[in-house]
């Protein structure tokens, strides 16, 4: 049989040998082609380090300082009808915290800040577009250039500033920060002030001029409505002399003259209920005992005197009659003397019966007589009722204008007072000072490790990479020899 598996002899035979895997990446292997490139690396670090010393020394300087205002959404309220009012609720407060971070960098603000400083004299807000002749004719030429009106110192500086300065509300505040940048510390730290000042008296020009405004339309209104008061007072004044409706406190004469009756009516019914009270009093005291107690209101020096005599008198009478008897001569005297008493005090009664009964019928006659006037009055004042209705009408007119008159100006007054009063409830928390590190560039405390890291984390990457790619080739130089002993060994087979 055949055995075709088997290679014919003096054949060669060619193996192929497949191409060895390349070589594991370990730690140990990382670190050592890191130390063969260390000197890369090192090289690579201090050339970072020099680029970055470069750059930092090419590089101008900026300086930022920040100011922080507080926006208090309510107002002080100094007057009660104020020109401009705020809106207390919270999200009307933060719309207006927002509307105050566009007035900081509104062309007013900003003008007021040039104006102080002299922006439109320092070069380092007028710059040039540029300074190559080469440039300008070609900008010239390709309708670059800006107009000559923005070529205005003014409002070259009025852009510049609007570029060097940032404006933000941090969320849930009502707090504005202001940050202004310059070559120069001391310079941005007087634009941030300068900024904050310039915003107040911008805020207070506003309100004045609004407050100037509203007065000055309520002083025109004013004129109108004086003229249209004083016809009106006029018509009342000629009505109540056509109707004698005159009066003297501000009421018909008539309804003034009943008011004084009925309250002189009410005193003289009093009176006459008091005089009826001691008449019946008096009345009943008529038919007592010459010891019988008087009311109060009837006594008078001689019948006190008299009622004193006939007290003392008839003590000594008892006395007496104690001592001698009721029979004895001398009671006979005393008893006489008792009698002339009790007549004496009974005439001083009926005189003072009389005296009420006079003070009665005077005061009784007094309130008749004051009800008969009260009645004429009434009388004539149902007579000038109808003149009285045309008379409330045309006074209701004329106090409706009046109203309006005094209303328009009490806020005429005040608008005028708010020119000069500044109710606005803003501050300054946080004043700028000249920063003392700058802005940009980086400081070279960081700058130049942050450079010295990157070279070196560059030269370590790239000292990986030509050591990875000579391994491989260092590979391949191993791996050819040996595939041709395999051949050659192969075909002596």
């Amino acid at each position: 049989m055949f055995d075709f598996a088997s290679p014919l002899r003096g054949e060669p035979v060619r193996m192929v040998v497949a191409e060895p895997a390349a070589p594991a990446l370990s730690l140990s292997s990382i670190a050592h082609r890191l130390w063969r490139g260390s000197g890369f690396i090192v090289l690579s670090g201090l050339f970072m380090v020099a680029v970055a010393v470069a750059v930092l020394g090419m590089l101008t300087p900026t300086y930022v300082s920040s100011i922080q205002i507080l926006i208090d959404p309510s107002d002080l309220r100094s007057v009660d009808n104020d020109v401009t009012v705020r809106s207390p609720q919270s999200d009307a407060g933060v719309s207006l915290a927002e509307s105050q971070t566009k007035v900081i960098q509104s062309d007013n603000v900003l003008r007021r800040v040039v104006s102080k400083l002299g922006l439109d004299r320092d070069e380092e807000f007028t710059k040039p577009d540029t300074t190559s002749p080469f440039a300008a004719f070609l900008k010239n030429a390709l309708g670059m250039m800006p107009p000559p009106a923005s070529r205005d110192p003014v409002n070259m500086a009025l852009d510049t500033l609007r570029q060097n300065i940032l404006v933000r509300r941090p969320e849930r505040t009502f707090v504005i920060d202001v940050q202004a940048k310059s070559k120069d510390p001391q310079k941005a730290a007087n634009i941030a002030n300068a900024i904050g000042e310039a915003y107040f008296d911008e805020e207070a020009s506003a309100r004045t001029e609004a407050a100037k405004r509203v007065s000055d339309s309520l002083t025109s209104r004013l004129n109108t409505l004086r003229e249209a008061l004083e016809d009106a007072e006029g018509k009342v004044a000629s009505y109540r002399a056509a109707n004698k409706l005159a009066t003297s406190t501000g009421r018909p004469f008539n309804d003034q003259q009943l008011g004084d009756l009925n309250q002189q009516l009410v005193t003289a019914s009093i009176r006459t209920a008091e005089a009826r009270s001691r008449l019946d009093q008096a009345k009943k005291m008529a038919a007592g005992d010459a010891g019988t107690a008087l009311p109060e209101m009837l006594q008078s020096l001689e019948m006190q005197a008299l009622r004193q005599q006939y007290a003392t008198l008839s003590r000594n009478t008892a006395e007496l009659a104690t001592r001698l008897g009721s029979r004895h001569p001398a009671m006979a005297e005393m008893e006489a003397q008792q009698r002339d008493l009790q007549r004496l005090i009974q005439v001083e009664k009926s005189r003072i019966i009389e005296a009420t009964r006079k003070d009665f019928d005077r005061a009784a006659a007094s309130e008749a007589a004051i009800r008969k006037n009260i009645d004429q009055v009434k009388a004539d004042l149902s007579k000038s009722d109808r003149a009285s209705v045309g008379l409330r009408e045309l006074e209701r007119a004329a106090e409706s204008r009046r109203s309006v008159y005094e209303a328009f100006l009490k806020r005429s007054r005040e608008a005028g007072e708010q020119e000069r009063l500044n109710n606005t409830n803003v501050r300054i928390i946080s004043t700028a000072t000249p920063a003392r590190i700058r802005a940009w560039p980086p400081s070279p405390r960081i700058a130049l490790p942050v450079a010295l890291v990157l070279g070196l984390m560059l030269g370590g990457a790239i000292a990986l990479l030509l050591g990875a790619d000579r391994d491989r080739k260092r590979a391949r130089k191993a791996r050819r020899p040996s595939a041709d002993t395999r051949s050659l060994r192969a075909a002596d087979a």
